[in-house]
């Protein structure tokens, strides 16, 4: 029986979860359709004066073109950071207003602004950047709707909405669509515009009321629990609730879990990002222009074909856990940059369906991980944490593909480089597998108490040598006495 006054997921949550839903698919990362919403201001025009007549697609335009993406993408995951880090106190209501007022206002501008042939910095740079900032404002709001509902629930609505951010990629091609039936760039991005201003608000008020009292009651939770475990000896690797909920950031830190996903999101983030921006480009170099964009309108169907798959999704992790999902992942990512270093048109359809589904499956399963192993308090400060580390590369996508084309006279070298970032994460599986065993708590299909229960904190289990596994996850935090917490003062709101 539920604790008295304690709120419990409703219908008004789940008209919350649907309104979220449509909010993420629509307006969310819109711009990772990046191949068709260039297509759209290439034939509208857009920087076309800084071509000679006669050479319409000339690598000034592409470059000018990548740089839009490229702002638009760091903005992204600068700003999601940001946002993760106040989303825990501010609260998912108010940041989708304030997420879908930039958005709204992001689109207009692209409505209005023209191309400058003089200077890299006009309306459409302004516009790309403030849409990255509205648009990561309204995807780190809607994560916290897998809080909202029945614990069941958790894994399924969490894979929805990243693979809905996903699926977010084929409004472009809606749009590019649009267009070519005789609709103005204005009318498009004006009425797409108006749309986001109305749902957003709309999500703004689905959010007052119960879905909040139910976040915070589970914080609450997560916090009391914390506290309890300090007390009870032995609760390190026999608890049943995963060892890091209720900690305070900084311990969480300190702990294998952080650091995986670090890495994991730093990498993978990168080669998503890299292969949405430059895949136009490459598909153009495979001959594509000469079938009017054929496979470019192909790729961006195919993008949201991935929600299709939202059983087996849930299923793998289900029923795999963890670590047999994030195989999975790397596996598919393997498949993918292996196919894009074959120079056939025709094989990229293999490479299109194995992204698809790899990018899906890959954001689903980390903030999946994220929200089962740190809880709903630190939620959004661990992924702050975490875009934070992927910034470090984010930047580099435009002169990289500069670089390869200094190199190789196309992308090849770019294209060898993501293939080399899908591979080096697989030492971090390795160890989280391992980790796991120890703490079965933390692993999505385990939910029986280990037979070791009788270990003590930080001992390890037979034929496990003691390494950097050992030395990150035996970090076990002492009882927090008054006169030891000067460094919650120090370091402030942020980490407790």
């Amino acid at each position: 029986m539920a604790d008295a006054g304690k709120p419990e997921p409703g219908v008004r949550e789940w008209v919350t979860v649907i309104n979220g839903s449509i909010v993420t698919f629509f307006f969310t990362f819109f711009f990772y359709g990046w191949a068709s919403l260039q297509a759209l201001l290439e034939a509208d025009g857009v920087y076309l004066a800084v071509c000679a007549p006669e050479e319409p697609l000339c690598s000034e335009r592409t470059s000018r073109m990548i740089l839009l993406y490229t702002v638009d993408n760091l903005v992204t995951v600068v700003t999601s950071a940001v946002v993760a880090m106040a989303i825990d106190r501010v609260g998912p209501a108010k940041l989708a207003l304030l997420g879908g007022l930039l958005q709204a206002s992001a689109l207009l501008l692209m409505a209005l602004s023209e191309g400058s042939v003089s200077s890299p910095f006009d309306g459409f740079l302004v516009a790309f950047a403030l849409s990255g900032v509205g648009g990561a404002t309204l995807m780190i709001s809607n994560m916290k709707l897998a809080f909202a509902v029945q614990p069941q629930y958790f894994a399924m609505v969490m894979t929805t909405i990243n693979c809905l951010i996903d699926s977010s990629a084929v409004t472009p091609l809606g749009l590019y669509r649009l267009y070519l039936i005789g609709l103005s760039r204005f009318s498009i991005f004006a009425g797409y515009a108006l749309a986001c201003l109305v749902l957003s608000v709309s999500l703004a008020f689905c959010w007052s009321g119960s879905p909040m009292r139910i976040l915070k009651a589970k914080s609450a939770e997560e916090l009391k629990s914390a506290e309890l475990a300090e007390t009870k000896e032995g609760q390190g690797s026999g608890s049943t609730r995963p060892r890091l909920h209720g900690l305070s950031v900084k311990e969480q830190v300190y702990s294998l879990e952080f650091a995986f996903g670090g890495v994991f999101l730093t990498t993978q983030l990168f080669r998503c990002n890299a292969y949405l921006g430059i895949n136009k480009d490459l598909l153009q170099s495979l001959g594509d222009a000469e079938q009017n964009n054929l496979y470019t309108q192909i790729f961006s169907a195919l993008l949201p074909a991935s929600t299709l798959l939202l059983p087996a999704f849930d299923l793998c992790m289900s029923r795999g856990g963890f670590v047999f999902t994030f195989g999975v992942v790397l596996c598919l990512g393997v498949v993918w940059g292996v196919v894009t270093l074959i120079p056939s048109l025709q094989l990229q359809l293999v490479a299109f369906i194995a992204f698809t589904n790899y990018r899906a499956l890959l954001f689903g399963v980390f903030f999946t991980f994220l929200g089962h192993s740190f809880g709903n308090r630190t939620f959004g400060r661990i992924s702050c944490l975490c875009y934070v580390l992927s910034a470090s590369l984010s930047w580099t996508i435009w002169p990289c593909s500069n670089a390869s084309r200094e190199l190789t006279g196309d992308l090849t070298a770019m294209n060898w480089f993501l293939l080399i970032l899908g591979v080096l994460p697989i030492w971090m599986v390795v160890l989280l597998a391992r980790h796991l065993r120890r703490f079965p708590a933390g692993e999505l299909c385990t939910r029986q108490k280990p037979t070791n229960s009788k270990s003590t904190p930080g001992e390890l289990d037979e034929g496990i040598p003691v390494d950097f596994d050992s030395v990150l996850v035996d970090f076990t935090p002492k009882s927090s006495s008054k006169g030891t917490s000067g460094w919650r003062n120090c370091l402030g709101a942020f980490f407790c």
